[in-house]
């Protein structure tokens, strides 16, 4: 029966028996509420018994959930600690890790440096924009860049590090289009977007009145998933783009391209750090995730 229990669904299962509530595990352990609930009730299919009475304002175990927690809590304990012991033994510093990440030069110096203090981890490197193939791929870690909401998914979801980003265009392109004021008008200009990153949709704008998110569906010919090639697009006057202004300032300052502003403002692009339940990970993937995120330092 192991083979056929993932042990994320054991580790929801207990964050929701020890805190009594299935907000506070989804909290506990960085993931979605409904993530949580779909463990659980994987858990309870497979075990054929109903493991949590839910009222509204508790959640107590079943005999059934009682007798789970009895019988596995010291085995389970007792296993993670051992794996622990073995993970931070100096051999351990001995290993692989996978990991997709886009290829910007941000993280390529924070992953030489992490390379650079520990000689004899190999890293396995693929880059991806968009997070739907890197997972294809069965990676450790993810790396990448966001905009809005996070869809729900079974991997722990951390923000790196933020850049504001804004709508620009050359000086021929707004000669030739228009000057839009609003989305309305952006919106039947002609718009670079992304090829996969972001579903395809970087036009994400929010709306302060409600802290919700305005998706986009500009006019586009163009559509590429790589930042630095979307603005040498833009500087040829082919179409607004959706950049980081930390990635144009150079071109802004020399008036190679003009920032835009419309009625609302495009949602911040955040640069966020995925990876599975970290107990029951390596110690290697462990290692570099927390490396990663002390050198990134999150700013709103």
């Amino acid at each position: 029966m192991l083979d056929r229990i993932d042990n994320v669904w054991l580790q929801s299962f207990f964050s929701v028996y020890e805190k009594h509530s299935f907000a506070k595990a989804s909290e506990h352990l960085a993931i979605p509420s409904s993530n949580v609930s779909r463990h659980i009730q994987q858990l309870e299919s497979i075990l054929g018994e109903k493991l949590f009475y839910r009222t509204t304002r508790k959640v107590t175990p079943t005999l059934m959930g009682e007798r789970l927690f009895q019988e596995i809590r010291e085995p389970l304990y007792n296993l993670n600690q051992s794996l622990q012991r073995l993970s931070e033994a100096p051999t351990s510093l001995k290993g692989s890790i996978r990991l997709s990440s886009p290829d910007i030069p941000i993280i390529g110096e924070v992953l030489a440096d992490f390379l650079t203090t520990y000689t004899d981890i190999k890293l396995y490197c693929e880059h991806s924009t968009a997070i739907e193939n890197a997972i294809l791929n069965d990676p450790d870690i993810i790396i990448s860049f966001e905009r809005g909401a996070l869809d729900d998914r079974d991997w722990v979801s951390k923000p790196l590090c933020q850049w504001e980003t804004a709508i620009l265009a050359s000086k021929e392109c707004i000669n030739r289009y228009g000057l839009p004021e609003n989305l309305t008008e952006l919106e039947s200009m002609p718009c670079i977007s992304s090829y996969k990153s972001f579903g395809g949709t970087p036009w994400i704008f929010t709306m302060p009145e409600s802290n919700e998110f305005k998706t986009l569906s500009p006019k586009s010919r163009i559509k590429v998933d790589g930042g630095f090639t979307a603005k040498a697009f833009a500087q040829r006057g082919l179409g607004f783009v959706a950049l980081p202004t930390s990635f144009c300032s150079d071109e802004i300052a020399q008036g190679e391209l003009q920032q835009v502003s419309v009625d609302y403002d495009l949602s911040p692009l955040t640069i966020f750090i995925h990876y599975r339940a970290i107990n029951f990970h390596s110690h290697l993937s462990k290692l570099l995730v927390n490396f990663i995120t002390t050198k990134m330092s999150y700013s709103s």
